[in-house]
């Protein structure tokens, strides 16, 4: 299932000369039910909407096609056109099919939601990828999990043609008010475990009414003249960017964007960075 956008417009020979050089984005991890899915496609909607970054996304969860059914969802709603095109491609030639895209020299970010079980596509992701976030929920069973997603990560690294180090870090998502989060934490951080501390974010991702809503929306603007204006009533049922708590400090955090940029979208202040020490 595709989700087209145009083809540029530019001639041939203009566009080789215009090339971008392509980014990929991954969220992935070797089992369901993490949130890896709504954290790909915020990614994707930030870049795109707040940003004007050219994105592509690949939905590669062979158990779910969440992906690719939140465009239909959000069409549905009247939220479009949809911002980016999203690619159905959840096989072990994942690698080849992410350089075709790359090779169309015309696109900035690549996002790809991958995992969920399926180890092949999974290190087929990983060997394309410069920033990979594995999401974990804060128990046991996700704790646990991580070393398999983090052995996957260093065979597929082995791989990774992409002339970059690969970036990778978990994070720690939809954690409530209580000691799994801090539990979570000392264990993934433990320096004498088998492989030693993973690379964990300080930001983590809050279970909260926004996260949960978000899916089949694509988050609206927080600005003065939003807010003050008359809203509409698909307007009112849109989740705003800054109701999104901790999302910007983890794209910050990661790399994915710089502080600059996220001051720049008025989203944000510099004191909201600065509790998380960014």
């Amino acid at each position: 299932m595709t989700t087209p956008i145009p083809e540029p417009s530019l001639p041939l020979e203009a566009r080789k000369a215009n090339r971008r050089e392509t980014r990929v984005i991954a969220v992935g991890a070797l089992k369901g039910g993490t949130g890896k899915t709504r954290l790909a496609k915020l990614i994707a909607l930030f870049l795109a909407v707040v940003l004007g970054r050219k994105v592509v996304m690949f939905d590669a969860d062979s158990a779910s096609q969440t992906s690719s059914k939140w465009p239909e969802k959000a069409r549905l709603r009247g939220y479009f056109p949809w911002p980016f095109e999203v690619i159905r491609h959840p096989f072990d030639d994942l690698d080849q099919a992410i350089d075709e895209v790359k090779a169309r020299g015309d696109v900035d970010d690549i996002v790809v939601d991958v995992g969920g079980g399926n180890y092949d596509c999974f290190l087929a992701a990983v060997r394309r990828v410069n920033i990979l976030l594995v999401p974990l929920c804060p128990d046991e069973g996700d704790t646990e999990q991580a070393y398999q997603t983090r052995q996957a990560v260093l065979m597929g690294a082995a791989l990774n043609n992409t002339g970059k180090p690969l970036s990778m870090n978990f994070v720690l998502s939809r954690c409530e008010v209580s000691n799994d989060r801090i539990d979570a934490r000392e264990r993934l951080l433990d320096e004498e475990q088998e492989g030693g501390p993973y690379p964990l974010l300080d930001t983590e991702i809050p279970m909260l009414v926004a996260y949960k809503r978000v899916y089949g929306r694509i988050p609206g603007p927080a600005t003065t003249a939003f807010e003050n204006r008359e809203l509409t009533s698909q307007d009112k049922e849109r989740p705003r960017w800054k109701d999104l708590v901790n999302f910007i400090p983890l794209l910050v955090e990661s790399e994915i964007i710089t502080r600059e940029q996220a001051l720049g979208t008025g989203l944000i202040v510099q004191r909201e960075l600065e509790r998380v020490s960014l």
